[in-house]
Protein backbone atom coordinates (compact mmCIF):
# COMPACT_ATOMS: atom_id res chain seq x y z
CA UNK A 1 0.00 0.00 0.00
CA UNK A 2 1.10 3.44 -1.05
CA UNK A 3 1.84 6.06 1.95
CA UNK A 4 -0.13 8.77 0.18
CA UNK A 5 -3.64 8.72 1.32
CA UNK A 6 -4.88 10.42 -1.56
CA UNK A 7 -3.98 7.66 -3.78
CA UNK A 8 -5.17 4.72 -1.93
CA UNK A 9 -8.25 5.93 -1.28
CA UNK A 10 -9.34 8.09 -4.12
CA UNK A 11 -9.33 11.28 -2.37
CA UNK A 12 -8.96 14.64 -5.12
CA UNK A 13 -6.26 16.94 -4.64
CA UNK A 14 -7.53 20.76 -4.28
CA UNK A 15 -6.03 21.50 -7.84
CA UNK A 16 -7.28 18.68 -9.79
CA UNK A 17 -11.01 20.07 -9.97
CA UNK A 18 -13.82 17.57 -10.98
CA UNK A 19 -11.75 15.60 -14.18
CA UNK A 20 -11.24 12.02 -13.96
CA UNK A 21 -8.65 10.40 -11.65
CA UNK A 22 -5.64 8.72 -13.25
CA UNK A 23 -6.29 5.27 -13.49
CA UNK A 24 -10.14 4.99 -13.16
CA UNK A 25 -12.78 6.78 -14.72
CA UNK A 26 -14.07 8.20 -12.26
CA UNK A 27 -14.86 11.49 -11.47
CA UNK A 28 -12.79 13.88 -8.48
CA UNK A 29 -15.71 15.41 -7.75
CA UNK A 30 -17.11 12.09 -7.01
CA UNK A 31 -14.71 10.33 -5.04
CA UNK A 32 -14.58 13.17 -3.04
CA UNK A 33 -18.62 13.47 -2.13
CA UNK A 34 -18.18 9.57 -1.38
CA UNK A 35 -15.30 10.44 1.06
CA UNK A 36 -17.93 12.97 3.09
CA UNK A 37 -20.23 10.41 3.15
CA UNK A 38 -18.33 7.55 4.39
CA UNK A 39 -15.25 8.01 5.30
CA UNK A 40 -11.76 7.67 3.04
CA UNK A 41 -11.52 4.45 4.96
CA UNK A 42 -14.62 3.04 3.13
CA UNK A 43 -13.70 4.49 -0.61
CA UNK A 44 -11.83 1.71 -1.96
CA UNK A 45 -10.15 3.11 -5.32
CA UNK A 46 -6.22 1.50 -4.98
CA UNK A 47 -5.14 -1.07 -6.75
CA UNK A 48 -4.77 -3.80 -4.51
CA UNK A 49 -8.04 -2.44 -3.06
CA UNK A 50 -9.82 -3.44 -6.19
CA UNK A 51 -7.65 -6.65 -6.84
CA UNK A 52 -9.11 -8.53 -3.34
CA UNK A 53 -12.67 -7.00 -4.18
CA UNK A 54 -12.26 -8.01 -7.63
CA UNK A 55 -11.69 -12.35 -6.25
CA UNK A 56 -14.39 -14.37 -8.19
CA UNK A 57 -14.41 -17.68 -8.73
CA UNK A 58 -14.17 -17.59 -12.38
CA UNK A 59 -12.87 -14.17 -14.48
CA UNK A 60 -15.11 -11.23 -13.68
CA UNK A 61 -14.58 -7.56 -14.20
CA UNK A 62 -12.99 -5.58 -11.51
CA UNK A 63 -14.80 -2.64 -9.67
CA UNK A 64 -13.97 0.96 -10.03
CA UNK A 65 -14.39 1.21 -6.89
CA UNK A 66 -15.84 0.00 -3.60
CA UNK A 67 -18.31 2.16 -1.26
CA UNK A 68 -19.16 0.55 2.20
CA UNK A 69 -21.76 2.79 3.56
CA UNK A 70 -22.85 2.48 7.39
CA UNK A 71 -26.12 2.40 6.75
CA UNK A 72 -29.59 2.99 5.02
CA UNK A 73 -28.84 7.25 5.34
CA UNK A 74 -25.26 6.65 3.87
CA UNK A 75 -26.41 4.11 0.69
CA UNK A 76 -29.22 6.84 0.13
CA UNK A 77 -26.46 9.42 -0.36
CA UNK A 78 -23.93 7.51 -2.33
CA UNK A 79 -26.70 6.92 -4.51
CA UNK A 80 -27.30 10.51 -5.08
CA UNK A 81 -23.84 11.14 -5.93
CA UNK A 82 -23.69 8.19 -8.44
CA UNK A 83 -26.61 9.78 -10.28
CA UNK A 84 -25.65 13.28 -10.13
CA UNK A 85 -22.33 12.12 -12.40
CA UNK A 86 -23.69 9.54 -14.00
CA UNK A 87 -21.85 6.78 -12.45
CA UNK A 88 -22.96 2.96 -12.83
CA UNK A 89 -23.24 1.29 -9.52
CA UNK A 90 -23.72 -2.47 -8.43
CA UNK A 91 -25.10 -3.31 -5.10
CA UNK A 92 -23.81 -6.59 -3.13
CA UNK A 93 -24.36 -7.51 0.55
CA UNK A 94 -21.45 -9.94 1.70
CA UNK A 95 -19.91 -10.76 -1.63
CA UNK A 96 -20.54 -14.28 -1.09
CA UNK A 97 -22.43 -14.94 -3.90
CA UNK A 98 -19.94 -17.97 -5.01
CA UNK A 99 -20.65 -19.35 -8.40
CA UNK A 100 -23.37 -16.60 -9.70
CA UNK A 101 -20.46 -13.49 -9.56
CA UNK A 102 -19.31 -13.16 -5.63
CA UNK A 103 -19.15 -9.93 -4.98
CA UNK A 104 -18.03 -8.47 -8.30
CA UNK A 105 -19.78 -5.96 -11.17
CA UNK A 106 -21.32 -7.80 -14.32
CA UNK A 107 -19.52 -5.03 -16.21
CA UNK A 108 -16.14 -2.52 -16.17
CA UNK A 109 -16.17 0.72 -15.07
CA UNK A 110 -18.88 0.05 -12.59
CA UNK A 111 -18.43 1.13 -8.15
CA UNK A 112 -19.38 -1.69 -6.10
CA UNK A 113 -21.69 -0.92 -3.64
CA UNK A 114 -20.79 -3.32 -0.75
CA UNK A 115 -23.73 -3.11 2.17
CA UNK A 116 -22.14 -5.74 4.65
CA UNK A 117 -21.92 -2.72 7.36
CA UNK A 118 -25.81 -2.62 7.38
CA UNK A 119 -25.51 -5.79 9.43
CA UNK A 120 -28.60 -5.00 11.98
CA UNK A 121 -31.62 -7.11 12.84
CA UNK A 122 -34.06 -4.39 12.73
CA UNK A 123 -37.28 -6.11 14.15
CA UNK A 124 -38.25 -8.96 15.55
CA UNK A 125 -41.44 -9.82 16.09
CA UNK A 126 -41.82 -13.48 17.31
CA UNK A 127 -45.80 -13.82 17.32
CA UNK A 128 -46.22 -13.24 13.75
CA UNK A 129 -43.03 -14.63 12.41
CA UNK A 130 -41.49 -11.49 11.04
CA UNK A 131 -37.84 -10.38 11.17
CA UNK A 132 -36.69 -7.51 9.71
CA UNK A 133 -32.67 -7.39 7.97
CA UNK A 134 -30.64 -5.08 6.54
CA UNK A 135 -28.36 -7.07 3.75
CA UNK A 136 -25.15 -7.32 5.77
CA UNK A 137 -26.88 -10.17 8.04
CA UNK A 138 -25.81 -13.65 7.63
CA UNK A 139 -27.27 -16.77 8.31
CA UNK A 140 -25.42 -17.47 10.71
CA UNK A 141 -25.88 -13.95 12.59
CA UNK A 142 -29.77 -14.57 12.34
CA UNK A 143 -29.80 -18.42 14.06
CA UNK A 144 -27.78 -17.03 16.78
CA UNK A 145 -29.80 -13.91 17.71
CA UNK A 146 -32.93 -16.21 17.55
CA UNK A 147 -31.61 -18.53 20.00
CA UNK A 148 -30.04 -16.32 22.56
CA UNK A 149 -34.14 -15.06 22.20
CA UNK A 150 -35.48 -18.67 23.13
CA UNK A 151 -37.24 -17.98 19.71
CA UNK A 152 -39.76 -20.95 18.25
CA UNK A 153 -39.09 -19.79 15.10
CA UNK A 154 -36.88 -21.98 12.40
CA UNK A 155 -33.90 -19.88 11.43
CA UNK A 156 -33.39 -20.30 7.72
CA UNK A 157 -30.08 -21.65 6.49
CA UNK A 158 -28.72 -22.81 2.56
CA UNK A 159 -25.88 -24.90 2.09
CA UNK A 160 -23.42 -21.86 1.34
CA UNK A 161 -23.34 -22.14 5.01
CA UNK A 162 -23.91 -19.17 7.63
CA UNK A 163 -21.53 -16.70 6.22
CA UNK A 164 -23.98 -15.78 3.22
CA UNK A 165 -26.40 -13.03 3.37
CA UNK A 166 -29.75 -13.82 4.04
CA UNK A 167 -31.41 -10.99 2.49
CA UNK A 168 -29.62 -11.49 -0.60
CA UNK A 169 -30.22 -15.27 -0.81
CA UNK A 170 -33.79 -14.30 -1.10
CA UNK A 171 -33.54 -11.74 -3.42
CA UNK A 172 -31.40 -13.77 -5.60
CA UNK A 173 -34.38 -16.20 -5.44
CA UNK A 174 -31.94 -18.75 -3.61
CA UNK A 175 -32.64 -21.97 -2.13
CA UNK A 176 -32.92 -23.34 1.63
CA UNK A 177 -33.41 -25.78 3.40
CA UNK A 178 -36.11 -28.04 4.59
CA UNK A 179 -39.48 -25.21 4.49
CA UNK A 180 -37.30 -22.92 3.02
CA UNK A 181 -37.12 -24.36 -0.88
CA UNK A 182 -37.97 -20.45 -2.10
CA UNK A 183 -36.63 -17.89 0.09
CA UNK A 184 -38.04 -15.16 -2.38
CA UNK A 185 -41.43 -16.39 -1.37
CA UNK A 186 -41.01 -15.58 2.14
CA UNK A 187 -40.02 -11.83 1.05
CA UNK A 188 -43.18 -9.93 2.53
CA UNK A 189 -41.65 -6.37 2.76
CA UNK A 190 -38.88 -4.40 1.00
CA UNK A 191 -37.16 -1.25 2.29
CA UNK A 192 -35.67 0.47 -1.27
CA UNK A 193 -33.69 3.24 -2.37
CA UNK A 194 -34.20 4.33 -5.98
CA UNK A 195 -31.01 5.57 -7.34
CA UNK A 196 -32.07 9.09 -7.27
CA UNK A 197 -32.00 8.77 -3.63
CA UNK A 198 -35.76 8.53 -2.80
CA UNK A 199 -37.35 5.81 -0.87
CA UNK A 200 -40.36 3.40 -1.08
CA UNK A 201 -41.81 0.41 0.66
CA UNK A 202 -43.46 -2.90 -0.79
CA UNK A 203 -45.72 -5.05 1.13
CA UNK A 204 -49.17 -6.11 1.61
CA UNK A 205 -51.41 -3.33 0.15
CA UNK A 206 -54.20 -3.06 -2.52
CA UNK A 207 -52.61 -2.58 -6.14
CA UNK A 208 -49.95 -4.74 -7.74
CA UNK A 209 -47.32 -6.36 -5.35
CA UNK A 210 -44.00 -3.95 -6.59
CA UNK A 211 -42.15 -6.77 -4.71
CA UNK A 212 -40.68 -8.74 -8.11
CA UNK A 213 -39.78 -5.42 -9.53
CA UNK A 214 -36.43 -5.45 -7.06
CA UNK A 215 -35.64 -9.18 -7.44
CA UNK A 216 -32.16 -10.25 -9.09
CA UNK A 217 -31.47 -6.74 -10.36
CA UNK A 218 -34.07 -3.94 -9.96
CA UNK A 219 -33.87 -0.26 -10.26
CA UNK A 220 -33.26 0.18 -6.14
CA UNK A 221 -30.95 -1.09 -4.17
CA UNK A 222 -33.25 -2.78 -1.31
CA UNK A 223 -31.83 -1.68 2.46
CA UNK A 224 -34.09 -3.82 4.75
CA UNK A 225 -36.65 -6.49 4.32
CA UNK A 226 -39.07 -7.81 5.98
CA UNK A 227 -38.98 -11.97 5.71
CA UNK A 228 -42.09 -14.17 7.73
CA UNK A 229 -40.06 -17.71 9.21
CA UNK A 230 -41.54 -20.66 10.06
CA UNK A 231 -42.08 -22.19 13.21
CA UNK A 232 -39.72 -24.37 14.29
CA UNK A 233 -41.12 -27.97 13.74
CA UNK A 234 -41.40 -30.85 16.67
CA UNK A 235 -39.91 -33.55 14.47
CA UNK A 236 -38.09 -34.01 11.34
CA UNK A 237 -36.80 -36.83 9.22
CA UNK A 238 -34.75 -36.91 6.59
CA UNK A 239 -34.72 -39.97 3.67
CA UNK A 240 -32.36 -41.03 1.19
CA UNK A 241 -33.05 -43.42 -1.20
CA UNK A 242 -30.58 -44.79 -4.22
CA UNK A 243 -31.75 -45.14 -7.83
CA UNK A 244 -30.09 -48.04 -9.52
CA UNK A 245 -30.44 -47.18 -12.85
CA UNK A 246 -30.78 -43.57 -14.56
CA UNK A 247 -33.64 -45.19 -16.74
CA UNK A 248 -35.55 -44.68 -13.35
CA UNK A 249 -35.20 -40.94 -13.50
CA UNK A 250 -38.38 -40.12 -15.43
CA UNK A 251 -40.59 -41.79 -13.44
CA UNK A 252 -39.17 -40.89 -10.38
CA UNK A 253 -40.01 -37.20 -11.00
CA UNK A 254 -43.49 -37.93 -11.92
CA UNK A 255 -44.02 -39.72 -8.70
CA UNK A 256 -42.73 -37.06 -6.82
CA UNK A 257 -45.06 -34.36 -8.76
CA UNK A 258 -48.04 -36.58 -7.58
CA UNK A 259 -46.69 -36.96 -4.08
CA UNK A 260 -45.86 -33.39 -3.64
CA UNK A 261 -49.48 -32.28 -4.99
CA UNK A 262 -51.48 -33.90 -2.56
CA UNK A 263 -48.72 -33.93 0.12
CA UNK A 264 -50.60 -31.24 3.12
CA UNK A 265 -47.02 -29.64 3.55
CA UNK A 266 -43.97 -30.53 5.16
CA UNK A 267 -42.56 -32.64 2.77
CA UNK A 268 -39.14 -31.74 0.08
CA UNK A 269 -37.42 -34.01 -2.57
CA UNK A 270 -34.15 -33.38 -4.13
CA UNK A 271 -32.73 -35.59 -7.04
CA UNK A 272 -28.90 -35.32 -6.92
CA UNK A 273 -26.53 -37.36 -9.29
CA UNK A 274 -23.44 -39.68 -8.75
CA UNK A 275 -21.16 -36.87 -9.36
CA UNK A 276 -22.72 -33.89 -7.80
CA UNK A 277 -22.57 -36.22 -4.62
CA UNK A 278 -19.26 -36.63 -4.83
CA UNK A 279 -18.41 -33.38 -5.50
CA UNK A 280 -19.49 -32.62 -1.66
CA UNK A 281 -18.60 -35.96 0.14
CA UNK A 282 -15.24 -37.40 -1.50
CA UNK A 283 -11.63 -36.28 -0.72
CA UNK A 284 -10.61 -36.85 -4.38
CA UNK A 285 -12.07 -37.20 -7.55
CA UNK A 286 -11.20 -40.52 -8.29
CA UNK A 287 -12.48 -41.84 -4.50
CA UNK A 288 -15.95 -44.60 -4.42
CA UNK A 289 -19.17 -43.11 -2.72
CA UNK A 290 -20.54 -45.22 0.30
CA UNK A 291 -22.28 -47.91 -1.15
CA UNK A 292 -25.62 -45.93 -0.19
CA UNK A 293 -24.93 -43.71 -2.52
CA UNK A 294 -23.63 -45.12 -4.87
CA UNK A 295 -25.98 -44.91 -7.97
CA UNK A 296 -26.55 -43.26 -10.71
CA UNK A 297 -28.96 -40.93 -8.84
CA UNK A 298 -29.66 -40.27 -5.21
CA UNK A 299 -33.13 -38.91 -3.83
CA UNK A 300 -33.06 -37.07 -0.70
CA UNK A 301 -36.74 -36.06 1.02
CA UNK A 302 -36.92 -33.89 3.92
CA UNK A 303 -39.84 -34.05 6.31
CA UNK A 304 -41.45 -31.91 9.06
CA UNK A 305 -43.99 -32.18 11.46
CA UNK A 306 -45.32 -30.86 15.13
CA UNK A 307 -47.25 -34.00 15.42
CA UNK A 308 -45.11 -37.40 14.94
CA UNK A 309 -47.59 -39.16 13.58
CA UNK A 310 -48.19 -36.69 10.91
CA UNK A 311 -44.61 -37.72 10.60
CA UNK A 312 -45.16 -40.89 9.88
CA UNK A 313 -47.66 -40.37 7.55
CA UNK A 314 -45.80 -37.98 5.73
CA UNK A 315 -42.79 -41.19 5.85
CA UNK A 316 -45.32 -43.71 4.33
CA UNK A 317 -46.34 -41.36 1.40
CA UNK A 318 -42.76 -40.96 0.77
CA UNK A 319 -41.88 -44.49 0.59
CA UNK A 320 -45.16 -45.79 -1.43
CA UNK A 321 -43.91 -42.94 -3.73
CA UNK A 322 -40.77 -43.69 -4.42
CA UNK A 323 -40.81 -47.82 -3.38
CA UNK A 324 -40.91 -48.80 -7.24
CA UNK A 325 -37.53 -47.02 -8.04
CA UNK A 326 -35.09 -47.53 -5.23
CA UNK A 327 -33.40 -50.47 -3.93
CA UNK A 328 -31.60 -48.76 -0.91
CA UNK A 329 -32.95 -46.95 1.64
CA UNK A 330 -31.57 -44.97 4.53
CA UNK A 331 -33.27 -42.70 7.38
CA UNK A 332 -32.66 -40.50 10.03
CA UNK A 333 -34.52 -38.87 12.60
CA UNK A 334 -34.02 -35.46 13.97
CA UNK A 335 -35.45 -32.96 16.48
CA UNK A 336 -33.38 -29.31 15.28
CA UNK A 337 -35.56 -28.92 12.71
CA UNK A 338 -33.29 -29.02 9.86
CA UNK A 339 -31.86 -32.49 8.21
CA UNK A 340 -28.44 -33.01 6.47
CA UNK A 341 -28.17 -32.29 2.80
CA UNK A 342 -27.31 -36.19 1.19
CA UNK A 343 -23.60 -34.61 0.25
CA UNK A 344 -23.14 -33.76 4.17
CA UNK A 345 -19.99 -36.04 4.72
CA UNK A 346 -21.45 -39.39 6.69
CA UNK A 347 -19.27 -40.62 9.78
CA UNK A 348 -17.87 -43.66 8.83
CA UNK A 349 -16.07 -41.74 6.05
CA UNK A 350 -14.27 -40.06 8.33
CA UNK A 351 -15.92 -36.78 8.41
CA UNK A 352 -18.81 -34.92 10.52
CA UNK A 353 -22.40 -36.25 9.75
CA UNK A 354 -24.15 -32.89 9.53
CA UNK A 355 -21.84 -30.29 6.90
CA UNK A 356 -22.50 -27.00 7.40
CA UNK A 357 -22.10 -25.90 4.42
CA UNK A 358 -22.22 -28.62 1.56
CA UNK A 359 -22.56 -27.01 -1.53
CA UNK A 360 -19.42 -24.76 -0.23
CA UNK A 361 -17.82 -27.98 -0.12
CA UNK A 362 -18.32 -28.80 -3.78
CA UNK A 363 -16.24 -25.53 -4.56
CA UNK A 364 -13.06 -27.79 -3.72
CA UNK A 365 -13.57 -30.80 -5.70
CA UNK A 366 -10.84 -30.36 -7.67
CA UNK A 367 -8.17 -28.03 -5.10
CA UNK A 368 -5.82 -30.43 -3.15
CA UNK A 369 -7.26 -31.56 -0.68
CA UNK A 370 -11.14 -31.65 -2.51
CA UNK A 371 -14.36 -30.90 -0.42
CA UNK A 372 -13.20 -31.99 2.85
CA UNK A 373 -10.21 -29.45 2.59
CA UNK A 374 -10.76 -26.79 5.14
CA UNK A 375 -7.84 -23.85 5.08
CA UNK A 376 -5.73 -24.20 8.85
CA UNK A 377 -7.41 -21.72 10.98
CA UNK A 378 -9.62 -20.14 8.28
CA UNK A 379 -13.22 -20.48 6.65
CA UNK A 380 -13.54 -22.03 3.50
CA UNK A 381 -12.84 -19.07 0.87
CA UNK A 382 -13.75 -20.31 -3.06
CA UNK A 383 -12.56 -16.51 -4.45
CA UNK A 384 -9.75 -16.56 -2.17
CA UNK A 385 -8.39 -20.17 -3.06
CA UNK A 386 -9.07 -20.25 -6.67
CA UNK A 387 -11.56 -22.58 -6.93
CA UNK A 388 -13.52 -22.75 -10.07
CA UNK A 389 -16.90 -22.17 -9.68
CA UNK A 390 -20.04 -21.70 -12.16
CA UNK A 391 -23.46 -22.29 -12.18
CA UNK A 392 -26.34 -23.28 -14.32
CA UNK A 393 -29.68 -23.41 -13.20
CA UNK A 394 -32.52 -23.90 -15.96
CA UNK A 395 -36.35 -24.09 -14.61
CA UNK A 396 -38.08 -27.12 -15.87
CA UNK A 397 -41.80 -28.03 -15.80
CA UNK A 398 -42.23 -31.18 -13.44
CA UNK A 399 -42.06 -33.76 -15.90
CA UNK A 400 -40.43 -36.52 -16.27
CA UNK A 401 -39.94 -37.03 -20.24
CA UNK A 402 -39.02 -32.93 -20.17
CA UNK A 403 -36.55 -33.46 -17.83
CA UNK A 404 -34.48 -36.51 -19.38
CA UNK A 405 -34.31 -35.00 -22.50
CA UNK A 406 -33.15 -31.46 -21.16
CA UNK A 407 -30.62 -33.42 -19.04
CA UNK A 408 -29.56 -35.17 -21.57
CA UNK A 409 -28.35 -32.28 -23.61
CA UNK A 410 -26.42 -30.80 -20.32
CA UNK A 411 -24.60 -33.58 -19.89
CA UNK A 412 -23.36 -34.31 -23.28
CA UNK A 413 -22.90 -30.62 -23.74
CA UNK A 414 -20.40 -31.00 -20.29
CA UNK A 415 -18.53 -34.29 -21.50
CA UNK A 416 -18.26 -33.24 -24.93
CA UNK A 417 -16.08 -29.92 -23.08
CA UNK A 418 -14.07 -32.01 -20.44
CA UNK A 419 -16.10 -31.20 -17.44
CA UNK A 420 -18.20 -33.13 -15.16
CA UNK A 421 -21.44 -33.10 -15.39
CA UNK A 422 -22.86 -32.37 -11.27
CA UNK A 423 -26.38 -32.05 -11.10
CA UNK A 424 -28.86 -31.69 -8.24
CA UNK A 425 -33.05 -31.13 -9.22
CA UNK A 426 -34.99 -29.24 -6.51
CA UNK A 427 -38.63 -30.80 -7.34
CA UNK A 428 -41.58 -29.06 -6.60
CA UNK A 429 -45.20 -29.26 -7.56
CA UNK A 430 -45.17 -27.99 -10.80
CA UNK A 431 -41.92 -27.11 -11.87
CA UNK A 432 -37.92 -28.32 -10.57
CA UNK A 433 -35.12 -26.58 -10.50
CA UNK A 434 -32.11 -28.26 -12.08
CA UNK A 435 -28.61 -26.95 -9.92
CA UNK A 436 -25.80 -27.82 -12.79
CA UNK A 437 -22.75 -27.23 -10.84
CA UNK A 438 -19.40 -26.64 -13.30
CA UNK A 439 -16.50 -26.99 -10.92
CA UNK A 440 -12.60 -26.61 -11.88
CA UNK A 441 -8.99 -25.59 -10.58
CA UNK A 442 -8.62 -22.03 -11.39
CA UNK A 443 -4.60 -22.69 -11.34
CA UNK A 444 -5.01 -24.99 -13.99
CA UNK A 445 -3.82 -23.45 -17.63
CA UNK A 446 -7.05 -23.28 -19.99
CA UNK A 447 -9.52 -24.26 -17.14
CA UNK A 448 -10.95 -20.79 -16.78
CA UNK A 449 -11.43 -20.31 -20.61
CA UNK A 450 -13.34 -23.93 -20.69
CA UNK A 451 -15.72 -23.55 -18.28
CA UNK A 452 -16.92 -20.37 -19.43
CA UNK A 453 -17.46 -21.68 -22.94
CA UNK A 454 -19.01 -24.83 -21.62
CA UNK A 455 -21.82 -22.33 -20.05
CA UNK A 456 -22.54 -20.01 -22.47
CA UNK A 457 -23.29 -23.34 -24.73
CA UNK A 458 -25.47 -24.76 -22.00
CA UNK A 459 -27.36 -21.63 -22.39
CA UNK A 460 -27.09 -21.73 -26.20
CA UNK A 461 -28.31 -25.02 -25.91
CA UNK A 462 -31.09 -24.62 -23.44
CA UNK A 463 -32.52 -21.95 -24.95
CA UNK A 464 -32.97 -23.57 -28.16
CA UNK A 465 -35.16 -25.67 -26.19
CA UNK A 466 -37.10 -22.55 -24.70
CA UNK A 467 -35.07 -23.25 -20.93
CA UNK A 468 -33.52 -20.51 -19.26
CA UNK A 469 -32.10 -20.27 -15.67
CA UNK A 470 -33.80 -18.80 -12.89
CA UNK A 471 -31.07 -17.42 -11.38
CA UNK A 472 -28.65 -15.50 -13.63
CA UNK A 473 -24.69 -15.17 -13.46
CA UNK A 474 -23.22 -12.10 -13.50
CA UNK A 475 -22.74 -10.92 -17.46
CA UNK A 476 -25.59 -13.27 -18.21
CA UNK A 477 -27.44 -12.13 -21.59
CA UNK A 478 -31.11 -13.24 -20.81
CA UNK A 479 -32.56 -11.55 -23.91
CA UNK A 480 -35.18 -14.21 -25.18
CA UNK A 481 -36.25 -15.40 -21.84
CA UNK A 482 -39.70 -14.29 -20.98
CA UNK A 483 -42.41 -13.50 -22.63
CA UNK A 484 -41.50 -10.41 -24.87
CA UNK A 485 -44.27 -8.23 -23.89
CA UNK A 486 -43.26 -8.57 -20.31
CA UNK A 487 -39.38 -7.96 -21.17
CA UNK A 488 -40.63 -4.50 -22.78
CA UNK A 489 -42.64 -3.33 -19.59
CA UNK A 490 -39.13 -4.20 -17.35
CA UNK A 491 -37.50 -1.89 -19.70
CA UNK A 492 -39.79 0.64 -19.46
CA UNK A 493 -40.26 0.53 -15.80
CA UNK A 494 -36.50 0.70 -15.25
CA UNK A 495 -35.82 2.93 -17.76
CA UNK A 496 -38.52 5.02 -15.86
CA UNK A 497 -37.10 4.40 -12.27
CA UNK A 498 -33.45 4.39 -13.03
CA UNK A 499 -33.43 6.92 -16.46
CA UNK A 500 -29.46 7.28 -16.23
CA UNK A 501 -28.86 3.68 -15.84
CA UNK A 502 -26.97 4.00 -12.49
CA UNK A 503 -27.89 0.62 -11.62
CA UNK A 504 -28.74 -1.17 -14.90
CA UNK A 505 -27.01 -2.06 -18.05
CA UNK A 506 -28.20 -1.47 -21.51
CA UNK A 507 -31.33 -4.03 -22.08
CA UNK A 508 -29.51 -7.17 -24.01
CA UNK A 509 -31.56 -9.19 -26.95
CA UNK A 510 -28.96 -11.53 -28.03
CA UNK A 511 -30.40 -15.11 -26.92
CA UNK A 512 -27.32 -16.29 -24.85
CA UNK A 513 -24.88 -15.54 -27.00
Amino acid sequence: MTANPDAVRGRPSPDRGSGARPGTELPYDAVAAWCEVVGEAHVLTAPEDREVAGRCTFPAPLPEAVLCPADAAQTRDCLRIAHRHGVRVHPVSTGRNWGYGSGCPPAEHTVVLRLARLDRILHHDEQLGLVTVEPGVTFGQLAEALGRRSSELLPPSTGAGPSTSVLANALQRGSGRGPYQDMASHLRRLEVVRPDGTRLSTGPGPGPELTGLFLQGGPGVVVSAELWLHPRPRAGRSVIFRLPDERLLPGVVDAARRLLQRAPGGVAVSLWNRARLAAQVLPAPRSRLPEHLDGPWTGYAELWADDPRVLDLLYASVLRAFAPYADHWDTDDVTTGHVAAPGAPGAAEGAARYDRAPGLASAYRHKPGGPLYVPAGQERDPDRDRCGVLWFTPRLPMSGARTDTVLRLVERIMTDRGMEPCLALRLGTRDLRCVTGLFWDRDEPGADARALECRRELLRGCARMGVHPYRPVIGDDLGDAGNEGSRLLLDQMASALDPRGVLRARPRRGGGQ
